[in-house]
Protein backbone atom coordinates (compact mmCIF):
# COMPACT_ATOMS: atom_id res chain seq x y z
CA UNK A 1 0.00 0.00 0.00
CA UNK A 2 3.31 2.07 0.91
CA UNK A 3 6.06 1.83 -1.58
CA UNK A 4 8.51 4.32 0.20
CA UNK A 5 11.33 2.58 2.03
CA UNK A 6 14.27 4.89 1.51
CA UNK A 7 15.18 8.06 2.06
CA UNK A 8 18.47 10.11 1.69
CA UNK A 9 19.29 13.29 4.16
CA UNK A 10 21.26 15.98 3.62
CA UNK A 11 21.94 19.68 5.63
CA UNK A 12 22.31 22.73 3.46
CA UNK A 13 23.47 25.70 5.73
CA UNK A 14 22.16 29.12 4.28
CA UNK A 15 23.86 31.11 2.11
CA UNK A 16 23.85 34.47 4.30
CA UNK A 17 23.02 34.22 7.70
CA UNK A 18 19.67 36.40 7.43
CA UNK A 19 18.52 33.94 4.76
CA UNK A 20 14.54 34.14 5.62
CA UNK A 21 13.33 30.50 7.49
CA UNK A 22 10.22 28.89 6.06
CA UNK A 23 7.39 28.63 8.49
CA UNK A 24 6.37 25.22 7.66
CA UNK A 25 7.83 22.33 5.82
CA UNK A 26 7.57 22.13 2.16
CA UNK A 27 7.04 18.60 0.64
CA UNK A 28 7.63 18.25 -2.89
CA UNK A 29 6.42 15.50 -5.13
CA UNK A 30 9.03 13.57 -7.20
CA UNK A 31 9.24 10.58 -10.31
CA UNK A 32 9.57 7.52 -7.16
CA UNK A 33 8.64 9.80 -3.67
CA UNK A 34 9.04 13.36 -2.37
CA UNK A 35 11.45 15.77 -1.22
CA UNK A 36 10.94 17.17 2.43
CA UNK A 37 12.58 20.67 3.37
CA UNK A 38 12.55 21.59 6.84
CA UNK A 39 13.75 25.48 7.51
CA UNK A 40 16.09 25.33 10.67
CA UNK A 41 17.74 28.60 12.08
CA UNK A 42 21.24 28.15 10.49
CA UNK A 43 20.03 25.32 8.23
CA UNK A 44 17.87 23.26 5.68
CA UNK A 45 17.08 19.96 6.63
CA UNK A 46 16.11 18.77 3.03
CA UNK A 47 15.63 14.73 2.53
CA UNK A 48 14.22 12.43 -0.74
CA UNK A 49 12.03 9.83 0.46
CA UNK A 50 11.53 6.86 -2.52
CA UNK A 51 10.51 3.72 -2.92
CA UNK A 52 13.28 1.15 -3.62
CA UNK A 53 11.11 -0.77 -6.36
CA UNK A 54 10.54 2.13 -8.58
CA UNK A 55 14.72 3.71 -8.58
CA UNK A 56 17.74 2.91 -6.80
CA UNK A 57 19.86 4.80 -4.91
CA UNK A 58 21.87 6.37 -6.84
CA UNK A 59 19.23 7.65 -9.11
CA UNK A 60 17.14 9.16 -5.99
CA UNK A 61 20.78 10.83 -4.73
CA UNK A 62 21.08 12.45 -8.60
CA UNK A 63 16.96 13.59 -7.89
CA UNK A 64 18.00 15.10 -4.24
CA UNK A 65 21.21 16.90 -5.25
CA UNK A 66 19.41 18.13 -8.27
CA UNK A 67 16.81 19.93 -6.18
CA UNK A 68 20.05 21.08 -3.82
CA UNK A 69 20.93 23.20 -6.74
CA UNK A 70 25.07 23.75 -7.04
CA UNK A 71 25.36 23.36 -3.31
CA UNK A 72 24.33 19.87 -3.48
CA UNK A 73 27.27 18.72 -5.57
CA UNK A 74 29.28 18.73 -2.34
CA UNK A 75 26.86 18.29 0.17
CA UNK A 76 27.11 15.32 2.66
CA UNK A 77 24.07 12.77 2.22
CA UNK A 78 23.36 10.02 4.58
CA UNK A 79 20.93 6.90 2.97
CA UNK A 80 18.44 5.26 4.89
CA UNK A 81 16.30 1.89 4.82
CA UNK A 82 13.33 1.33 6.45
CA UNK A 83 10.34 -1.34 6.53
CA UNK A 84 6.86 -0.07 6.41
CA UNK A 85 4.43 -1.48 8.89
CA UNK A 86 3.33 -2.33 12.21
CA UNK A 87 2.41 -4.44 15.09
CA UNK A 88 -0.55 -6.51 15.37
CA UNK A 89 0.34 -7.08 19.33
CA UNK A 90 1.80 -3.97 20.90
CA UNK A 91 1.61 -5.22 24.48
CA UNK A 92 2.87 -9.01 25.16
CA UNK A 93 3.06 -9.65 29.30
CA UNK A 94 4.85 -6.98 30.69
CA UNK A 95 6.65 -5.79 27.78
CA UNK A 96 5.27 -2.93 25.52
CA UNK A 97 6.50 -1.93 22.25
CA UNK A 98 6.85 1.67 21.80
CA UNK A 99 7.69 4.26 18.73
CA UNK A 100 9.49 3.02 16.01
CA UNK A 101 10.02 -0.79 18.09
CA UNK A 102 5.57 -0.41 17.41
CA UNK A 103 5.24 0.49 13.69
CA UNK A 104 6.49 3.29 11.03
CA UNK A 105 5.34 4.47 8.16
CA UNK A 106 7.31 7.29 6.53
CA UNK A 107 8.21 10.47 7.45
CA UNK A 108 4.90 11.69 6.02
CA UNK A 109 2.62 13.58 8.30
CA UNK A 110 5.16 12.51 11.11
CA UNK A 111 3.26 9.78 12.82
CA UNK A 112 5.84 8.33 13.96
CA UNK A 113 5.94 11.14 17.04
CA UNK A 114 1.78 10.94 17.42
CA UNK A 115 2.41 7.49 17.99
CA UNK A 116 4.79 7.53 20.69
CA UNK A 117 2.77 10.63 22.44
CA UNK A 118 -0.18 8.20 21.80
CA UNK A 119 1.46 5.24 23.25
CA UNK A 120 2.68 6.80 26.72
CA UNK A 121 -0.25 8.12 27.34
CA UNK A 122 -2.29 4.95 26.90
CA UNK A 123 0.17 3.17 28.92
CA UNK A 124 -0.09 5.79 32.00
CA UNK A 125 -4.73 5.29 31.54
CA UNK A 126 -4.61 1.53 31.31
CA UNK A 127 -1.86 0.42 33.46
CA UNK A 128 -3.36 -2.17 35.95
CA UNK A 129 -1.71 -1.15 39.06
CA UNK A 130 -4.18 -3.51 40.80
CA UNK A 131 -4.61 -6.78 38.39
CA UNK A 132 -3.19 -8.69 35.93
CA UNK A 133 -1.64 -7.23 32.57
CA UNK A 134 -3.89 -9.34 30.18
CA UNK A 135 -7.24 -6.76 30.01
CA UNK A 136 -5.02 -3.86 29.73
CA UNK A 137 -3.28 -5.37 27.22
CA UNK A 138 -6.14 -6.50 25.17
CA UNK A 139 -7.72 -2.82 24.90
CA UNK A 140 -4.22 -1.41 24.25
CA UNK A 141 -3.29 -3.79 21.46
CA UNK A 142 -6.86 -3.18 19.55
CA UNK A 143 -7.07 0.48 20.49
CA UNK A 144 -3.47 0.93 18.76
CA UNK A 145 -4.18 -1.47 15.69
CA UNK A 146 -7.14 0.49 14.90
CA UNK A 147 -5.17 3.69 15.10
CA UNK A 148 -2.22 2.40 12.56
CA UNK A 149 -5.15 1.04 10.18
CA UNK A 150 -6.91 4.67 10.33
CA UNK A 151 -2.97 6.43 9.69
CA UNK A 152 -2.77 3.94 7.14
CA UNK A 153 -5.43 5.47 5.44
CA UNK A 154 -4.76 8.99 6.15
CA UNK A 155 -1.07 8.25 3.86
CA UNK A 156 -2.23 6.58 1.52
CA UNK A 157 -4.63 9.23 0.33
CA UNK A 158 -1.67 11.97 -0.01
CA UNK A 159 -0.72 9.57 -2.69
CA UNK A 160 -4.05 7.56 -4.35
CA UNK A 161 -5.68 11.00 -5.54
CA UNK A 162 -3.04 12.26 -7.64
CA UNK A 163 -3.72 12.75 -10.87
CA UNK A 164 -0.09 11.99 -11.91
CA UNK A 165 0.48 9.04 -14.04
CA UNK A 166 3.82 10.18 -15.33
CA UNK A 167 5.94 7.46 -14.18
CA UNK A 168 5.24 3.59 -12.60
CA UNK A 169 5.17 5.05 -8.59
CA UNK A 170 1.89 7.12 -9.13
CA UNK A 171 0.37 4.81 -11.18
CA UNK A 172 1.09 1.79 -8.78
CA UNK A 173 -0.28 4.71 -6.10
CA UNK A 174 -3.67 5.22 -7.92
CA UNK A 175 -4.43 1.73 -8.67
CA UNK A 176 -7.28 0.60 -6.42
CA UNK A 177 -5.60 -2.86 -5.88
CA UNK A 178 -2.67 -1.06 -3.72
CA UNK A 179 -5.77 1.57 -1.93
CA UNK A 180 -7.14 0.12 1.64
CA UNK A 181 -10.98 -0.90 1.10
CA UNK A 182 -11.88 1.73 4.14
CA UNK A 183 -10.06 4.05 2.42
CA UNK A 184 -12.01 3.38 -1.08
CA UNK A 185 -15.26 3.52 1.41
CA UNK A 186 -14.54 7.01 2.61
CA UNK A 187 -13.81 8.31 -0.76
CA UNK A 188 -16.62 6.51 -1.78
CA UNK A 189 -18.91 8.90 0.49
CA UNK A 190 -17.05 11.86 -0.16
CA UNK A 191 -17.84 12.29 -3.98
CA UNK A 192 -21.46 14.17 -2.91
CA UNK A 193 -20.71 15.15 0.89
CA UNK A 194 -17.07 16.78 2.36
CA UNK A 195 -15.90 14.52 5.40
CA UNK A 196 -17.00 15.46 8.67
CA UNK A 197 -17.29 15.05 12.33
CA UNK A 198 -19.23 11.77 11.72
CA UNK A 199 -16.20 9.98 9.81
CA UNK A 200 -13.96 10.93 12.60
CA UNK A 201 -13.50 8.84 15.67
CA UNK A 202 -11.89 10.97 18.77
CA UNK A 203 -10.58 7.96 20.42
CA UNK A 204 -8.88 6.73 17.02
CA UNK A 205 -7.86 8.71 14.60
CA UNK A 206 -4.84 10.90 15.06
CA UNK A 207 -6.15 13.60 12.56
CA UNK A 208 -9.37 15.37 12.64
CA UNK A 209 -12.13 16.04 9.63
CA UNK A 210 -9.67 19.10 8.85
CA UNK A 211 -7.49 17.26 7.61
CA UNK A 212 -8.81 15.22 5.33
CA UNK A 213 -10.08 18.20 4.31
CA UNK A 214 -6.85 19.60 4.09
CA UNK A 215 -5.52 16.80 1.93
CA UNK A 216 -8.78 15.93 -0.18
CA UNK A 217 -9.70 19.24 -1.75
CA UNK A 218 -6.03 20.44 -1.23
CA UNK A 219 -5.35 18.04 -4.16
CA UNK A 220 -7.92 18.89 -5.97
CA UNK A 221 -10.72 16.50 -5.30
CA UNK A 222 -13.79 17.67 -6.21
CA UNK A 223 -17.31 16.60 -4.02
CA UNK A 224 -20.09 17.02 -5.79
CA UNK A 225 -23.24 19.06 -4.15
CA UNK A 226 -24.82 19.90 -6.92
CA UNK A 227 -28.12 17.67 -5.71
CA UNK A 228 -28.33 19.42 -2.60
CA UNK A 229 -27.35 22.94 -3.98
CA UNK A 230 -31.36 24.17 -3.34
CA UNK A 231 -30.69 23.91 0.49
CA UNK A 232 -27.09 25.65 0.43
CA UNK A 233 -29.25 29.12 0.90
CA UNK A 234 -26.26 30.83 2.54
CA UNK A 235 -23.50 31.18 0.02
CA UNK A 236 -23.28 35.03 -0.05
CA UNK A 237 -22.73 34.91 3.75
CA UNK A 238 -19.92 32.44 3.71
CA UNK A 239 -18.17 34.51 0.58
CA UNK A 240 -18.84 37.27 2.98
CA UNK A 241 -17.17 35.60 5.51
CA UNK A 242 -14.43 34.24 3.52
CA UNK A 243 -12.98 37.55 2.05
CA UNK A 244 -13.03 38.63 6.06
CA UNK A 245 -10.84 35.52 6.72
CA UNK A 246 -8.46 36.61 4.02
CA UNK A 247 -8.27 40.22 5.08
CA UNK A 248 -7.31 39.30 8.40
CA UNK A 249 -4.89 37.14 7.01
CA UNK A 250 -3.36 40.25 5.00
CA UNK A 251 -3.21 42.51 7.87
CA UNK A 252 -1.39 39.12 10.05
CA UNK A 253 1.08 38.82 7.30
CA UNK A 254 2.10 42.58 7.48
CA UNK A 255 2.29 43.40 10.80
CA UNK A 256 3.89 39.44 12.31
CA UNK A 257 8.07 39.17 12.62
CA UNK A 258 9.37 36.83 9.75
CA UNK A 259 9.99 32.99 11.15
CA UNK A 260 13.35 34.50 11.61
CA UNK A 261 13.05 37.43 13.70
CA UNK A 262 10.94 35.34 15.82
CA UNK A 263 13.36 32.41 15.76
CA UNK A 264 15.98 34.84 16.95
CA UNK A 265 13.87 36.08 19.79
CA UNK A 266 12.60 33.20 20.97
CA UNK A 267 16.89 31.82 21.31
CA UNK A 268 17.49 35.12 23.32
CA UNK A 269 14.44 35.80 25.37
CA UNK A 270 11.34 33.86 26.89
CA UNK A 271 7.92 34.03 25.53
CA UNK A 272 7.03 35.86 28.69
CA UNK A 273 8.91 38.80 27.43
CA UNK A 274 12.06 37.97 30.07
CA UNK A 275 15.80 37.08 29.08
CA UNK A 276 16.38 33.01 29.01
CA UNK A 277 18.73 32.01 31.46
Amino acid sequence: MLFCNRAIAAQLPYARPDEPIASYTISTAQEAGWIWDIGLDRRRGIGHVYSSDHSDDEAAERVLRGYLGAAGEKADVRHFKFEAGYREVNWYKNCVAVGLSSGFFEPLEATGIAFAEVSAGMIANLFPWGGDYETSARQFNANMLRRYERALDFIKLHYCISERRDTAFWRDNVADASVPNSLLEMLDRWRFRPPNELDIDGQIDIFTEASWQYVLYGMGWKTDLSAKAGVLRYGDDARRAFAEVQRQARYAIANLPSNRDLVAYAQSHSFGGRAAA
